[in-house]
């Protein structure tokens, strides 16, 4: 988070998208951010947060436009979210949320999981390429549905945000995996 704090100062009002059980919004309050809101889809995730940190503002968001004002945050978080949004249409929507709730020059800091190179990784992409018509979507044995992606098609994604920097990196998956990712920051115009 090393990133974020040099963009982000202290008494910024941030938003986590997909904060899960609050992990990421527990770490921030430790680092003196005082108002940082969380939110995600799973309600039993958000219950979790709340009762292992009762003080943090975690909140159950059902999905579409995003319960805040426009310009409400100096900045938000998006921290493996977009590879659990396999549609682009959807990745799409929720930036558009985010840049309506941000101010103007609000940062946004991403991290996610790129296109892989190793035979695993091929070998599903092309099975999910063949169900769902779009190369670097996959199944996992849970059930849910992923979606790594090309670096040209995440700074495309983000092409009416400033690009402060793009840096690639290997991250450890929940499965015990490696896995090309990338971290960035944005500026709202």
């Amino acid at each position: 988070m090393k990133a974020f704090s040099k963009y982000v100062p202290r008494h910024s009002r941030v938003l986590d998208y997909g904060c899960g059980y609050g992990r990421t919004v527990a770490e921030l309050a430790e680092a003196g951010y005082a108002d940082v809101t969380g939110i995600d889809f799973s309600e039993s995730l958000i219950n979790r947060g709340k009762a292992e940190h009762p003080a943090l503002d975690l909140r159950a968001y059902a999905g579409g436009p995003l319960p805040f004002e426009d310009g409400s945050f100096d900045a938000a978080l998006l921290l493996a979210v977009l590879t659990c949004i396999p549609e682009t249409k959807h990745q799409a929507e929720t930036l558009l949320e985010l840049k309506r709730v941000l101010k103007p020059g609000g940062m946004l800091y991403i991290n996610d999981f790129l296109l892989n190179r190793d035979k695993r990784n091929l070998d599903r992409y092309k099975l999910g390429q063949d169900k769902y018509g779009l190369y670097g979507i996959f199944d996992l044995p849970d059930g849910a549905v992923m979606r790594h992606h090309h670096r040209d098609y995440m700074e495309a994604l983000l092409w009416d945000f400033e690009m402060v920097f793009f840096r690639t990196a290997i991250y450890e998956t929940m499965n015990g995996h490696t896995s090309r990712g990338f971290y960035c920051m944005v500026r709202m115009p």
